[in-house]
């Protein structure tokens, strides 16, 4: 996107987040840039008053009227300032809850490209690279305060250019006395600018050119440097002894950074040699003239104090500005990936029709004709399957790895949309119904399944509200009864080491409480993939035993590579190259001698024999 516009939503969206903290922000930039001007002031006047040597007490009382002054001014700067900084705090939390619940609403499809993936990666790190809103606000701030210090500094230079009283009558005092020798400074004012400008903006260059460097390396950091303190990981770290391929990886990606960050060392030093440099010849400048002013007896001593301390405030405001302005337009770019991610749209179609309220509680879905390619991915995973399912009865969905078994039920549940044909319930396009009314309908459980460290009741209630007796008797079914009773807070045991108190459970155990979770939704829809892959053989044979009383009148869709499973469905599919290429019960498919399920059922059956 543009980020020439970015800056007009960064101050529309900190005023919707936080109210009051840009005006808040103004009045402070407003005292705290009076500060220095304060004090050249008073002290041009002290001196004045010693050389001509005033009383003691009329010194002393010019100087208490400047140690008031400055003492208001720096309680009500503190003051404000610890207000601003809270409100960065805040704000800063707010803008990475913006990043989280937009990814969390994200179409499943849209969230698992790479472009998608990257662009959250790019959003937060243009937070983490001078790219958050508390720094652009900071910056804001610092563009107001140097405005006011030009308006200070101007209204104090005026008298410098005004023709004064001449003790003498040369031609160096006649081009000094005159208005016009206010030249002499602007032209060394605007030459220092234009170098300095330049110098920002080949600096500004150079770091946009770092930052995307370090995007994919740091990504990269973070996946390898996550197995340090993920300890769900480091038995297998340890098992097939990978931490020297861990360490090379991460010392190969820091080198890269490292090395990155020399250079842009050497361009700052660089930069800022050139920048002394242009700074010196300023400097020198001013006192030249100035001194030159105070010498011929144009101004007095004092006022060579005032002056030359509001010469070198007004061009380290005008030159501030020129680096703020530089930096608001980097900052905007940086900004400018957290709003293209912000405004990523979903892709999926948004129905509004309610689900059917039947009083028949019966639900027909038909894939009609329905092929389906991944995204990036001109391969079709799915091809033209068609197939009903009418709630009620257990259904199996078997096939080889890569046979389509899972795309299936991710069309199911629409996370992805067919790339041809339709998905009907009822008759209808599953498109047409309202999303979030559609998904009430199915429980799943995928192989992939994760659970939270947070409180069993709330894995099993996926809220933080939750019925206890439900959870309770939800966990009992799914089998977790004798390891609940041992848990020593019940359903409010933390699982996971992230909580205080986190209990850890076996991978058996989790599969549990997500068959637990599932049942709890209470849908008309079950769907498990591989639901007791983890299971001993005892616990799989009562989950299967008893699956009849845990779905009742529902439908079980399950994926299973445990040919024995298929046994207790009414229907099994068998998925073959992105197709159905068998329908039927276990008896029925077991005719086929040269079918695909018989051969599957006897590649398992002869371990068993042979056991």
């Amino acid at each position: 996107m543009k980020h020439k516009g970015t800056i007009q939503k960064v101050i529309s969206l900190v005023q919707k987040l936080q109210p009051g903290m840009l005006p808040v922000i103004f009045f402070t930039r407003v005292i705290s840039s009076g500060h220095p001007f304060v004090n050249l002031i008073f002290s041009a006047k002290i001196l004045d008053m010693v050389i001509r040597k005033e009383t003691m007490e009329s010194i002393m009382a010019v100087v208490w009227q400047m140690v008031l002054i400055e003492a208001v001014i720096a309680v009500t700067r503190w003051g404000l300032e610890k207000i601003i900084i809270i409100k960065k705090r805040v704000l800063s939390e707010q803008v990475y809850q913006m990043i989280c619940e937009k990814t969390l609403v994200l179409d499943y499809e849209v969230l698992e490209r790479k472009e998608t993936l990257e662009m959250i990666q790019r959003a937060e790190e243009g937070m983490n690279s001078q790219g958050d809103l508390g720094s652009f606000c900071d910056e804001l701030g610092q563009i107001l305060d140097r405005i006011c210090s030009i308006i200070y500094a101007v209204v104090m230079l005026v008298p410098l250019f005004l023709p004064g009283v001449m003790t003498q009558d040369t031609w160096l005092v006649r081009v000094l006395n005159s208005p016009f020798s206010v030249f002499i400074p602007l032209m060394a004012i605007i030459f220092s600018l234009m170098a300095a400008t330049r110098l920002q903006k080949w600096m500004q260059g150079k770091q946009q050119i770092n930052f995307e460097r370090n995007v994919k390396l740091n990504r990269t950091f973070g996946y390898f440097f996550s197995f340090i303190w993920d300890y769900a990981q480091g038995k297998y770290v340890r098992l097939y002894d990978m931490q020297d391929m861990i360490m090379k990886e991460i010392r190969s990606n820091q080198a890269q950074v490292e090395g990155n960050a020399r250079e842009m060392i050497g361009e700052m030093h660089k930069s800022g040699i050139l920048e002394a440099i242009v700074l010196l010849l300023l400097q020198i400048t001013s006192y030249v003239y100035i001194g030159l002013k105070a010498t011929l007896g144009l101004i007095s001593v004092g006022n060579v104090l005032k002056y030359i301390g509001a010469f070198q405030q007004f061009y380290m405001a005008v030159q501030s500005i020129t680096y703020s302005y530089v930096n608001m337009e980097l900052r905007s770019k940086y900004l400018s990936y957290f709003y293209d991610f912000m405004e990523l749209k979903n892709e999926k179609y948004d129905g509004t029709l309610p689900i059917e309220k039947r009083d028949d509680n019966e639900y027909v879905i038909e894939f009609k004709d329905v092929s389906f390619h991944y995204p990036n991915s001109e391969e079709m995973v799915l091809n033209h399957v068609n197939t009903q399912i009418t709630l009620g009865g257990k259904t199996a969905v078997v096939g080889k790895n890569g046979a389509g078994k899972s795309t299936f039920i991710k069309l199911l549940c629409r996370l992805y949309d067919p790339t041809e044909g339709q998905i009907l319930l009822n008759g209808i396009d599953i498109k047409l119904y309202d999303y979030e009314e559609y998904i009430r309908l199915f429980s799943v459980v995928f192989q992939d399944f994760q659970l939270f460290s947070a409180s069993l009741a709330e894995n099993v209630a996926a809220s933080k509200e939750y019925l206890q007796e439900k959870v309770q008797a939800c966990l009992e079914q799914a089998g977790f009864g004798q390891r609940l009773a041992q848990m020593p807070e019940g359903i409010r045991t933390n699982i996971y080491q992230v909580e205080d108190n986190g209990v850890e459970i076996s991978g058996g155990e989790a599969q549990k409480v997500a068959i637990a979770r599932a049942l709890y939704k209470d849908a008309p829809f079950v769907i498990l993939d591989e639901p007791t892959s983890a299971l001993d053989p005892v616990s799989e044979y009562e989950i299967y035993q008893h699956f009849n009383e845990l779905v009742e009148d529902k439908t079980a869709i399950y994926i299973s590579h445990r040919m024995s499973s298929c046994r207790f469905c009414d229907k099994i599919y068998v998925f073959d190259q992105g197709q159905i290429v068998q329908v039927g019960n276990h008896d029925q498919l077991m005719q086929h001698t040269d079918g695909i399920y018989r051969q599957l059922w006897e590649a398992q059956a002869q371990y068993y024999q042979q056991a």
